[in-house]
């Protein structure tokens, strides 16, 4: 297992995302901070948390292409049979893959936070950051990439096709409120509804705005967090049976 590991790792360490995408997040924190700088009204209040959460977006990007690449790129690049010659069991490989982003997305947030912290010194006066605000925005997307990443990662493996996993992913990010007016339609009249994995993926939401949110969704923070993990939990056992079936 620690061999793969570090396979993984030294594979990702030098390749594009490592480097790249650490890149784009910096980028965005910066370039967060200098808009509000120049922003008249916003200049005059403190935005460390408001970079922060604009850098976590890149974070929850990035994180869905990655999983959408990090079960298919073994395949596509034909290492995968050198995987299995080493008698590695599908399990482990599998295991190791989910470490791996678990890792990268750890990496990220440093990255958001290093990002943010040099913005802060730069275009919003060296106020004092709001660590409060901050970590409620990081609690909230790792809830949200619990759900996200497994399901990208279920996606991926049963249409063997990156782009459809990153492009069903991006989207229900970015169409949750249509999502939850056709979901709240049927919550009406099927209560059962409310526990549908897409419901669970307004964990974001709800944690930010609990009150307005939780009429949404009909569950409370504290159940939207279970069920968030829970399915996470689910895809991530699908994906491995479907892993473990495929053929090289």
């Amino acid at each position: 297992m620690l061999t793969l590991l570090r396979q993984e790792l030294y594979k990702q360490i030098h390749g594009w995302f490592y480097i790249g995408w650490g890149i784009v997040i910096l980028a965005l924190s910066l370039m967060t901070g200098f808009f509000y700088t120049n922003s008249h009204q916003l200049s005059v209040i403190n935005n460390s948390s408001r970079i922060f959460g604009n850098a976590m977006i890149g974070v929850l990007v990035a994180m869905i292409v990655f999983a959408s690449t990090v079960i298919n790129s073994d395949f596509s690049n034909n290492t995968v049979k050198y995987l299995f010659a080493r008698q590695f069991s599908r399990l482990q490989i599998f295991i190791s893959k989910i470490i791996t982003t678990i890792l990268m997305y750890v990496y990220l947030v440093i990255v958001a936070f290093i990002g943010s912290g040099i913005s802060n010194i730069l275009f919003n006066q060296n106020r004092t950051f709001l660590f409060n605000d901050m970590f409620v925005q990081l609690a909230a997307r790792s809830f949200y990439l619990v759900l996200m990443i497994p399901l990208v990662i279920l996606i991926s493996n049963i249409f063997r096709n990156n782009g459809v996993a990153i492009a069903i992913g991006i989207v229900f990010y970015f169409v949750s409120n249509l999502i939850n007016a056709i979901i709240s339609i049927f919550m009406d009249k099927l209560p059962i509804v409310k526990f549908n994995p897409l419901n669970f993926l307004n964990v974001y939401n709800e944690f930010i705005y609990p009150k307005l949110i939780s009429q949404v969704t009909q569950l409370s923070l504290t159940q939207i967090e279970i069920g968030a993990v829970v399915w996470g939990i689910v895809f991530l056992v699908i994906s491995y049976l479907v892993y473990n079936h495929r053929n090289v």
